[in-house]
């Protein structure tokens, strides 16, 4: 039904054109009939309409009603019908569109898990080459035992800068190629951090 149709079926229950019993069955068999897409004005009519049908339930056998309240709910509607927007459709639950909305996460989440992954891969073998250069560094530079140098060497590696270049002198020490050597111990480090930070930006802060 159009408004101008739940318009007429209300004008003629308050005119006295139909009862309020007739009133009320028109209006739930077209609300019925439209599967709930009504402007809602109908839509806040619909409550009070069922509440005067129960009562009609309850009260056959005294065959007395009141319908004040169906009225002044009626004439509500009717004031309210012609602000209303075009009807709206009832929301159904997409199953085909949440199926595809479900996959694109799974393949977005393994793709951050996966990048995720080797740049934690990169970095530990990052870390575990940095300890072992700046330990052998401190071992050739003040010919210290392995033992005191692998701890020197451990706690040295993860201070910025200075385990860098540590672990740069110690890798070209023991015959590395400088430009590879730098590559590894700077041009690395600072491209997993850039990556990490930028990735950290694209996603947003947790919490």
């Amino acid at each position: 039904m159009t408004p101008a149709d739940w318009r007429a079926l209300i004008e003629a229950y308050l005119d006295g054109r139909l009862s309020a019993e007739a009133f009320m069955r028109r209006f739930v068999e077209a609300w019925r009939a439209s599967g709930g897409r009504v402007p809602p004005a109908i839509a806040s009519l619909q409550s009070t309409v069922e509440a005067f049908e129960a009562d009609v339930l309850d009260a056959r056998e005294d065959g007395v009603v009141n319908d004040d309240e169906l009225r002044q709910a009626a004439q509500r509607a009717i004031s309210n019908l012609s602000e209303d927007g075009p009807a709206v459709a009832p929301q159904t639950f997409d199953r085909t569109r949440a199926r595809a909305e479900f996959r694109r996460f799974q393949v977005q989440a393994t793709g951050c898990a996966g990048i995720g992954c080797v740049i934690a891969l990169i970095w530990v073998a990052l870390c575990v080459l940095q300890i072992y250069f700046v330990s052998e560094w401190i071992q050739e530079a003040f010919d210290w035992g392995a033992w005191p140098s692998a701890v020197a060497g451990f706690l040295l590696a993860f201070v910025p800068i200075v385990g860098n270049i540590l672990a740069y002198l110690g890798a070209t020490q023991e015959g590395w190629p400088s430009l590879v050597a730098a590559i590894v111990f700077f041009a690395a480090p600072a491209a997993t951090i850039i990556s990490g930070w930028t990735r950290w930006r694209q996603q947003g802060p947790r919490g």
